[in-house]
């Protein structure tokens, strides 16, 4: 399946071992970590581009120890659903993996042929998702500006990541599905009411796209309880709630011996028209 196109000229790219290139002429190396970087200059000023490492290595920390496991099962199950067989699947803007692989995994057992391409505008997020062992194409790119040839997809994921909506209309075939996640106002209170004086809750999310219909939506909420300094610490710095606190709050969190917090996500299906 042609999926990514030449981000330069738009034309179809193709993938060998150690380089991608396009009928005009453009060539892309591989970097020795496994992926692509199809981001170009121009879309990239000189500044920090998504998740860093940090972030990277504590979602993969966290994740994997199967806190998160009921919001990837769901994913899964909808995108079993929905995806026909074969497949092609779109995680634009993918973080580590850890959604990815477990989506490709259940395509794979129910006989769906999957081809994934793994998006992410982080360089850092794009190593953790090659390394992980299943088949895929990953590449830095950003999700407002697709490196992917039109209505080439038949499925989208894009959990926790911002919504390009015109683009995965773009980039979706007619009938294709968008699989989103998105938090709830209540998501990570409880984390939030430990570090600031006043927590707030999440805005709501607009459910209607345009060129979209809504097929399906999922409420997931549950309690989380920590009883390590450790894990406390993972979740909290694979959030932006890391990123945004001073030194005193932080280590408001580094000194808690436990704590309890809500999860609460959304799970939208979105046809495209």
């Amino acid at each position: 399946m042609k999926i990514f196109c030449c981000p330069v000229c738009g034309q179809p790219l193709t993938f060998a071992e150690k380089e991608a290139f396009c009928p005009g002429g453009h060539r892309f190396d591989r970097a020795r970590q496994g992926y692509f970087n199809l981001l170009q200059s121009q879309a990239s000023a000189a500044r920090r581009h998504g998740d860093d490492r940090l972030m990277v290595e504590a979602r993969t920390r966290f994740l994997e120890q199967g806190f998160y496991e009921p919001l990837r099962s769901c994913l899964a199950e909808l995108a079993v659903q929905y995806a026909p067989s074969p497949c092609a699947v779109l995680d634009a803007g993918c973080g580590e993996g850890y959604y990815t692989q477990g989506i490709a995994q259940a395509l794979a057992d129910a006989g769906k042929a999957p081809h994934i391409a793994a998006i992410d505008i982080s360089r850092d997020s794009a190593k953790a998702v090659a390394r992980r062992p299943f088949a895929k194409q990953a590449v830095v790119a950003s999700a407002f500006r697709l490196p992917v040839l039109p209505e080439s997809c038949d499925l989208i994921l894009d959990i926790f990541a911002p919504c390009a909506a015109g683009e995965f209309a773009r980039v979706l075939r007619p009938g294709g599905v968008l699989l989103r996640a998105v938090p709830l106002p209540r998501h990570l209170f409880g984390l939030k009411a430990a570090i600031y004086e006043k927590p707030y809750e999440n805005s709501l999310i607009e459910q209607a796209l345009p060129g979209f219909e809504s097929i399906a939506r999922r409420d997931l909420c549950w309690t989380l309880t920590l009883d390590t300094p450790q894990k406390i610490d993972e979740l909290f710095k694979m959030t932006p709630y890391y990123y945004k606190t001073s030194p005193a709050d932080q280590a408001k969190v580094a000194a808690l011996p436990s704590l309890s917090t809500e999860l609460a996500f959304a799970v939208l299906a979105d046809r495209r028209l």
